[in-house]
């Protein structure tokens, strides 16, 4: 629903329109806020706004609804369905592994990690927040909602939207198949095991399950995202068909991401993003405070990687006058993950350029 316009007009009443140009009649809706009148003043707003799109009130109160949530439908082939329903069995074992997509793809997220042996309790907690929606006439669909909730941060130009994890969750979900139909098109798994920002080996495991466990041959996924929040272009409108013949495809990926990099010396340079020290900053040299940087590093695989390194006193304020100054710094060590994030330990030189 785009183009209307709302006003407070008092503290206990708001004003909803719809201009010239969008409607050929200007349409003007007065809500009460609070008390006997607001139930009826919203079901009257509900009435006139689906006669305006041409459809039924319940869709526009799902639509608002929908604005806390963002939306992942399934498809389910039609050889499955009879008389507008499927087996029980079906039905129970696909929502049973879609949660544990989304725990997979929320522990992902949180963890930072490309494989784990067990799910989050976070990311558990995650998916059982999340709600099974109305099945959808047409094929028979599946509808999850992923809570994102209501933008209530200030609109400031440049400012940096904290992103929820619903959101994030979502967006793991629509890369990782996204990368999944490029695999398939390119006969390689490296779109999937390259995107840091897609599956992970067990979330690649879990859609074989979904294909291969329940015993459907294809199934067809999209997306609705929410407007509260800014969404990566590249993951909007896609509608992504899942069969067997990727089965081979994921389980390749999969056993490549279970593979942990070792650490290994290299040289980074970047610009300082945080320094930090739990001591005294104006007695640096006697205080044997814990002194960390971060510094924002592209890697070799053009990624910006944030690292995080513990300097002694001297580097510390190398770092504290290349920071002030606007320069870059460059640290020779060893890198190694460690979770979500990237250290760089036994440094051996560091310096500004």
């Amino acid at each position: 629903m785009k183009g209307w316009n709302a006003r407070s007009l008092t503290s206990k009443r708001r004003y909803l329109s719809i201009p010239d140009e969008q409607a050929s009649q200007p349409i003007e809706i007065v809500l009460s806020q609070g008390g006997e009148a607001e139930a009826r003043d919203v079901s009257f707003a509900l009435t006139t706004i689906a006669e305006f799109y041409g459809v039924e009130p319940i869709e526009i109160a799902a639509d608002i609804r929908g604005l806390a949530a963002d939306i992942i439908r399934s498809r389910i082939p039609d050889e499955y369905v009879r008389h507008d329903s499927i087996e029980l069995r079906l039905a129970s074992e696909y929502i049973d592994k879609f949660k544990n997509l989304l725990a997979a793809s929320a522990s992902t997220e949180i963890s930072g990690d490309r494989h784990f042996l067990r799910l989050r309790k976070e990311g558990i907690d995650f998916s059982e927040r999340c709600r099974f929606g109305h099945t959808f006439r047409g094929s028979f669909g599946f509808q999850v909602e992923a809570p994102v909730g209501l933008n209530d941060q200030p609109a400031l130009v440049d400012a940096v939207e904290e992103t929820p994890l619903g959101r994030r969750v979502v967006e793991r979900i629509s890369r990782g198949f996204s990368s999944l139909a490029q695999a398939e098109r390119q006969g390689s798994v490296s779109p999937i095991v390259d995107d840091s920002l897609g599956f992970s080996s067990n979330m690649c495991d879990l859609v074989i399950e979904m294909i291969s466990g329940i015993g459907i041959s294809r199934l067809e996924i999209e997306m609705k995202f929410s407007p509260e929040w800014k969404v990566d272009m590249s993951v909007m409108g896609q509608r992504f068909l899942v069969r067997r013949s990727q089965v081979d495809i994921l389980e390749e990926a999969s056993r490549s991401l279970r593979v942990v990099e070792g650490p290994r010396e290299v040289m980074i340079v970047g610009r300082i993003k945080r320094l930090e020290t739990t001591g005294n900053p104006a007695d640096l040299f006697e205080d044997r405070s814990r002194r960390e940087i971060e510094m924002i590093w592209v890697s070799e695989e053009e990624k910006a990687v944030s690292v995080k390194l513990a300097l002694n006193p001297e580097d510390y304020l190398r770092a504290l006058e290349a920071h002030k100054n606007g320069k870059s710094v460059a640290a020779f060590g060893t890198l190694s993950r460690q979770g979500r994030s990237w250290k760089l330990a036994d440094i051996k030189s560091f310096s500004d350029v």
